[in-house]
């Protein structure tokens, strides 16, 4: 209790700076029970209740309530007790501002202070009488105005005595403490910091979740548990029921049966359908008859109508198609037996001659390609017995339209596909990749690409047409590798564009071929005798197309004007070198498939020539009459051995033998102009387009036996051609040193 006594008296010290006044000081002694009196009235407060307001009291009591648990309830009672009044003389107080009478009231009964120290309370001066002289010069208590109510056994007592009252104090000390935190929201974290504990336990989960669901715990051992359940309570009912009468029976039905079912099921309402249509046109086109006439008499019959229907069933065309096949077996047999090699020549017989001769097998013909020139073959890339081929006129006076035909060696009288256009054909060109797909060029512009598959004209791509024509297609693979495969088309304002397979073909340019000025190199032409100071076009036509055979970033480019421009597919718009070639318009460039520095020209000049790759000199030049080589092509079986066209005739050379006369003449069975010419992969067999529109087939016979080396052959015949040119043997002696290095 002394102790705190004492705590109350340090609080209650003015003498302290860092606190003021305290209006709970002793400096007299106070009674239990005190009235408050203004101007005569009593203005005594009534206690509060101190359960409403518990929640807003301060804690400070805690010390008293861990100290004496005993009064804990009374303490209570007591703080609300001054809290209520000193809150009253407050406001009283500030109601008072301004009057010039003096404030009187009781703040605090002694009861307070003997409740909390157990004891009745001491003023001060009674405490420490040697105080009195210290406390003189201090301000006035607050409990200076109080007096002793009535003792606590004369607490119900009324009293009428009215004590004197006092100025309030000057200073209250007050002390600001922390209320108890709440929370509003409290989300928890999903995450942990690692390197602490909390993080080594979730790592721990992560690993463990890792191994059940992904590790090898997902592959762990099960086994297999018995377990006791509750038997179900059942019950057993019973009743009676009438018997069905049952009938054994059986019936027996193949699977043609049923496809016969449904197959006519599906005829009858295709049948329905076409009534249907007939009905709605006669019904349309009624009222452009005649009166007289009758709409049955535009009729067909039923029977006409089935043929019609029959005709258009692609498993009849299919089957016509078997039937074509066969009875052309019977009829070209021997023939086709040549074409696949079945009856070779016999190596051993006694009398052996090399007459390069031409055998005529048959010819692809029909009433279709009367008065269509041939003006591209190409054969399938899988199915070597598919032949595609190109019809079409394109001269200013006489235009025809364009057809493309799909031939078949199994059936040499009609062909397996027939598409009609309205532009001349300039070009055919099967995918590599896909065999299915053909692209098409034609003299407008149009590059479309069709598949082949479909009876029907089924366009898979299709460009915008340009102004120009287009000369030539080759399919071959993007700049990268792996990508898919591309048309390479080149027109006639010398524009060389590449277009992927979709349905609108976007044409990416990768080169346009401009006109060469100045000296050339490469063929030392005659000199013009005009010299046009303005030319009417800046760029040149583009007749072909060839990629390098081993480098397949470069690519060959020939003109009208005699030019072939090497170039890349790295380098837009640029060319790599160039040389003069022909003195006009070149037909045709082929590498060789034995040695791919070796290729051959030919053009509108007579003259067919044999170059060497980064020699710009021809190697070998042949000329036999003033005509124009049409086309030209390298023999697969024999590396000196190539076929070329001028007019009407095809010529077989073989410069192993003689360069200035070709060994074998042939004439064309149609007595027409030939257009194209090309052998076949085994090189036994040749064909050859004219303008009238056939296709003949020739098997190559009485040819020299194949030679080991076919490279070294072709070196060494080539080199006894230069034998009265040194330094161009010298040249081809040094890239045959360079490719046997290269292998």
């Amino acid at each position: 209790m002394d102790e705190f006594r004492m705590k109350l008296k340090s609080y209650s010290n003015p003498s302290n700076p860092a606190r003021g006044k305290t209006i709970l000081s002793s400096k007299r002694k106070t009674e239990a029970y005190l009235r408050v009196m203004f101007d005569g009235k009593d203005v005594t407060p009534k206690p509060l209740n101190p359960d409403v307001f518990s929640g807003g009291r301060e804690r400070q009591i805690s010390v008293y309530e861990h100290d004496r648990p005993d009064v804990r309830r009374s303490t209570i009672q007591s703080l609300n007790k001054t809290y209520s009044i000193v809150r009253f003389k407050s406001e009283l107080r500030e109601g008072r501002e301004g009057s010039t009478q003096p404030y009187r009231g009781s703040i605090q009964s002694s009861t307070h202070l003997t409740s909390l120290g157990g004891a009745s309370s001491l003023t001060d001066k009674e405490e420490n009488p040697t105080s009195g002289s210290q406390d003189e010069n201090a301000e006035p208590s607050a409990t200076a105005g109080l007096e002793a109510g009535p003792p606590q056994e004369e607490e119900d007592e009324d009293t009428s005595s009215i004590q004197a009252m006092k100025k309030m104090p000057v200073r209250v000390a007050l002390t600001l403490c922390e209320t108890n935190t709440v929370f509003l929201l409290d989300i928890p974290s999903a995450t942990a910091i690692k390197d602490t504990e909390e993080g080594d336990l979730v790592e721990l989960d992560n690993e463990a979740y890792e191994y059940l669901t992904v590790g090898k715990g997902r592959n762990r051992k099960m086994l297999h548990a018995e377990v006791q359940t509750k038997p179900i309570i059942v019950k057993t009912r019973t009743t009676d029921y009438q018997r069905n009468k049952t009938k054994a029976g059986s019936s027996y039905c193949s699977v043609w049966e049923m496809y016969d079912t449904y197959k006519d099921k599906q005829d009858s309402e295709e049948e329905s359908e076409d009534d249907s249509e007939d009905s709605d046109v006669g019904e349309a086109t009624g009222h452009k008859l005649d009166e007289v006439s009758s709409l049955d008499s535009f009729r067909l019959s039923n029977e006409e109508k089935q043929v019609q229907k029959l005709m258009k069933s692609p498993r009849f065309l299919e089957a016509v198609c078997v039937i074509e096949r066969l009875l052309a077996s019977n009829c070209f047999k021997e023939e086709q037996k040549i074409f696949r090699c079945l009856t070779v020549p016999d190596d051993f017989r006694e009398k052996i001659e090399y007459n390069y001769r031409l055998n005529h097998l048959w010819t692809f013909a029909n009433e279709y390609t009367k008065g269509r020139s041939v003006n591209s073959l190409d054969w399938n890339s899988k199915n070597k017995d598919i032949l595609a081929v190109g019809y079409g006129k394109f001269y200013f006076a006489d235009q025809v339209a364009g057809l493309v035909l799909i031939w078949s060696i199994k059936n040499p009288v009609q062909p397996e596909r027939q598409y009609n256009f309205t532009p001349p054909v300039t070009a055919v060109s099967f995918s590599k990749e896909n065999p299915m797909l053909l692209a098409v060029g034609f003299y407008d512009g149009a590059v479309i690409v069709l598949n082949i598959a479909s009876r029907e004209k089924m366009i898979i791509g299709e460009n915008i047409p340009p102004f120009e024509p287009c000369w030539s297609l080759c399919w071959n693979y993007g700049q990268t590798q792996g990508e898919e495969e591309v048309v390479c088309a080149t027109f006639d304002d010398g524009r060389i564009c590449a277009y992927s397979v979709q349905k609108k073909l976007e044409p990416f340019q990768l080169m346009r071929v401009a006109k060469a000025d100045g000296k050339l190199k490469g063929y030392n032409a005659t000199k013009k005798c005009t010299n046009l100071v303005i030319p009417v076009t800046r760029y040149d036509a583009a007749y072909f197309l060839r990629y390098h055979p081993i480098h397949s970033s470069i690519y060959f480019v020939g003109t009208n004007q005699g030019v072939i421009h090497k170039c890349s597919i790295n380098y837009l718009n640029q060319h790599l070198d160039l040389f003069l070639a022909h003195e006009g318009p070149i037909n045709a460039m082929k590498f060789s498939p034995f040695c791919p520095q070796i290729f051959a020209t030919c053009g509108d000049d007579w003259h067919t020539r044999l170059w060497a790759e980064g020699i710009s000199d021809p190697m070998v030049d042949m000329y036999v009459t003033m005509h124009s080589v049409e086309d030209f092509d390298w023999s697969p079986s024999h590396s000196t051995i190539f076929v070329t066209t001028q007019s009407k005739f095809i010529q077989i050379w073989d410069i192993q033998r003689k360069i200035y006369d070709p060994q074998s003449i042939t004439e064309s069975p149609s007595k027409a102009r030939c257009t194209k010419v090309q052998f076949t992969d085994n090189g036994n067999c040749l064909i050859v387009g004219d303008v009238d529109g056939n296709v003949h087939v020739f098997s190559v016979e009485d040819l020299p036996f194949k030679a080991f080396f076919q490279e070294n052959l072709l070196f060494e015949s080539m080199s006894r051609v230069l034998s009265t040119n040194l330094p161009l043997m010298k040249k081809l002696r040094k890239l045959r040193r360079k490719q046997s290095v290269m292998k």
